[in-house]
């Protein structure tokens, strides 16, 4: 029933009552009928047995058998489905028969049980009694009155009896061929019926199967279904409601398509664009750069990679705050690009990094437009609030063609022509050439940076110190080390931090290298608290980097540290240099107010290399000023370096700040100083760095 379709269902429906009305109406015709004929056949038997009773009775009384064998005969030829006509005595003696004779045994039982009709198979036996009913007419009334009881007593005498048997044939064919009628006429209706049905289904149903198909369709996913308006009442209201309800959903259909199309195209954009200045982003960059390199080995097609770096993104960023340095970006981003060529790239490839990629380019024509731009930038002032800075910016160019393998060799050539750039003055342009020293150099540089993680190696890394001295014997002879770090490389040779630093800053590990070397200096200088049971009274001067001061959390880092290893916080100086302490003026003044609480010492480190240095000495409450060894060193020589190390010292000792002179190298040099007063000197030829390790070894508690 569940599989069965809604026409079927409707057909089924108004067939099914005519169906049983039928058949109720045909049983009950047949039954009526039927009891009718019956009874009608019956009632024949009947009649002819009476009428031929009384015909019969003055030959059962004469005795004239002839007379009653032609009656039996007419009333046998007369009468249809007459099978049999008997006459008897009242004895039961036949006196005259027509047909089949009728067997003793039913005569019997006709006059043993009574009865007047008794059926057999293929008829039925009628009985009438022959009663005697003439009367003799006296002519005297008084013996009519007289004896008239009697007379009447014997006209009711039985004299014998008439027999009929009727055939059933007749009346079976009759009810067989009524039967069949019946059923006919029946089929007939349950036809006409279903027709009907059918017809009243198909207009109720036919809408309804249009609407189940257009729904099916609609569930396909084909939104522009419709059905024809051309039902009545609730159909016609069901049929205008789906093409409403497919209208809608079209409609919302194609909105959701175009908005889904647009998220496509902006999610397609923001995976192929820099959200800050909307230029093509490091990895599409990549990708048109390695199908560049592709056509380079394919087709032997000259490109030309330019790196770009922004010389003084870092000094707007960290004095005017974030906001700033992204506004500078983006109006750099527009300059660079109402520059370029319609089928070059540029791209926003890192911090202040950019990436120009033109194609199919001769060096000539790369060299016109990084011209162009470095004329473009050289011209152009940022102004935030009341602040305008002047910006540069350093090109590196890489020719790309089949001497490279992969478009990581490119970048790393363009990183290191970028960098020599800047050694040569900023703002201007470096060709890389495959065996140029300074390039070489650089590569080694990044190469030295390329093995260091997020955990410092200590197999990799070794600490060195070297003294600072007091310079007049008045002062205080605590001894004072300067802490420094030295790279092991993978043939054991020791690397100073000139060939790794630069690198390491350039690509943000400085703070993980801060890190390990305040870890391990706090660690040696408790093994010197625990060698010499708390006596030892030095101080070590740790230097940290710029980018450690942006470090939220490594305050915390310090302070852990001190709880861990139980150092006295005035045994540690930190120093900062001048450039590091200025672009980061606000990180550095709070570093110093937290530290300075617990009691560590300050030193502000290569002063005097800025332009301002006096101008920013004033922010800072530093226990050391070290005098930058540019001056020191020729001192003894040129009078504009005595000039500045006499200037410092005197400012530093207007402000009650003890100096320091880097790179003392002769005996000369440490003469000027001491005339001058600076208090501390540093450099090889007052001690020359060594092994922290080995000094903790050589420590005893007589030199401390």
């Amino acid at each position: 029933m569940k599989n069965i379709g809604i026409k079927s269902r409707v057909v089924l429906l108004g067939t099914m009552p005519a169906v049983l009305f039928a058949i109720i109406l045909a049983g009950y015709a047949i039954s009526k009928v039927f009891t009718i004929l019956n009874q009608s056949l019956y009632d024949r038997g009947r009649i002819i047995a009476t009428q031929l009773a009384p015909a019969a009775e003055y030959g059962v009384i004469s005795g004239n058998t002839q007379l009653l064998q032609k009656l039996v005969q007419e009333a046998l030829v007369n009468e249809q489905d007459l099978r049999t006509v008997l006459v008897t005595d009242k004895q039961g003696k036949p006196l005259a028969l027509s047909g089949r004779p009728i067997d003793a045994e039913i005569i019997s039982k006709i006059s043993k049980d009574n009865v007047t009709e008794l059926a057999r198979p293929g008829g039925i036996v009628f009985a009438s009694s022959i009663y005697r009913s003439l009367v003799e007419i006296d002519d005297f009334s008084a013996l009519y009155d007289k004896n008239q009881e009697e007379k009447n007593s014997f006209s009711q005498q039985e004299i014998g009896r008439v027999y009929v048997e009727l055939s059933n044939l007749t009346l079976l064919n009759l009810k067989q061929d009524l039967m069949v009628k019946i059923i006919l006429i029946g089929l007939f209706g349950l036809v006409v019926s279903a027709l009907i049905a059918w017809i009243i289904g198909r207009n109720i149903t036919k809408p309804i199967q249009e609407i189940a198909r257009a729904v099916n369709k609609v569930g396909e996913g084909v939104f522009s279904q419709t059905i024809t308006e051309n039902s009545s009442g609730e159909l016609k209201t069901l049929q205008k409601g789906f093409n409403s309800m497919s209208l809608s959903l079209k409609q919302a259909y194609e909105h959701m398509q175009e908005k889904i199309h647009d998220a496509t195209a902006m999610l397609r954009y923001q995976t192929q664009h820099d959200d800050l200045t909307g230029l093509i982003n490091r990895r599409e960059f990549e990708v048109r750069l390695e199908r560049c390199l592709k056509s380079a080995h394919e087709n032997n097609i000259q490109h030309v990679f330019c790196y770009l770096d922004l010389d003084q993104f870092k000094l707007v960023n960290d004095t005017c705050g974030h906001n700033a340095g992204d506004e500078l970006l983006r109006q750099i981003s527009a300059l660079f690009a109402n520059k370029m060529r319609d089928r070059d790239t540029l791209a926003r490839i890192g911090g202040d990094e950019f990436g120009l990629l033109l194609e199919n380019c001769s060096l000539a024509d790369a060299n016109q437009i990084t011209n162009k731009l470095l004329k473009l930038v050289r011209d152009y002032r940022f102004v935030h609030e009341d602040k305008v800075f002047n910006v540069g910016v350093s090109i590196g160019l890489v020719v790309v063609n089949t001497s490279f393998e992969n478009i990581s060799e490119i970048l790393h050539a363009a990183d290191a022509a970028c960098y020599s750039a800047k050694n040569a003055g900023r703002n201007q342009s470096f060709l890389f050439s495959h065996g140029d020293i300074e390039t070489v150099q650089r590569q080694s540089a990044v190469s030295a940076v390329a093995d260091m993680t997020d955990e410092i190696d200590d197999n990799r890394f070794i600490l060195y110190c070297q003294p600072i001295v007091p310079l007049s014997s008045t002062g205080p002879q605590q001894h004072h080390y300067e802490i420094l770090i030295r790279k092991v490389d993978l043939e054991g040779e020791i690397m100073l931090p000139t060939s790794f630093i630069p690198s390491a800053e350039r690509y943000h590990l400085m703070p993980n290298i801060d890190r390990w070397v305040i870890k391990n200096t706090f660690a040696a200088y408790r093994q010197l608290l625990d060698k010499s049971h708390g006596q030892c009274d030095y101080i070590f001067s740790i230097n940290l980097s710029g980018t450690s001061l942006g470090d939220k959390s490594f305050l915390g880092y310090i302070r852990e540290q001190f709880a861990i290893y139980s150092i006295p916080p005035q045994t540690i100086c930190f120093e900062i240099t001048e450039t590091a302490a200025i672009v980061n003026l606000k990180n550095t003044i709070n570093l110093f107010t937290a530290l300075r609480k617990i009691g560590c010492k300050f030193a502000l480190d290569d002063f005097g290399s800025g332009m301002s240095s006096f101008m920013y000495l004033k922010n800072f409450e530093v226990d050391y000023l070290k005098i930058d060894g540019s001056f020191v060193r020729e001192m003894h020589e040129n009078k504009i370096d005595h000039a500045m190390v006499r200037s410092i010292h005197s400012v530093a000792e207007a402000m009650n700040i003890k100096t320091v002179a880097e790179f003392v190298e002769n005996k000369q040099i440490l003469k000027e100083l001491k005339v001058i007063g600076v208090h501390y000197g540093q450099g090889v030829f007052l001690g020359a760095p060594v092994a922290l390790k080995k000094m903790i070894e050589n420590f005893s508690v007589f030199n401390s």
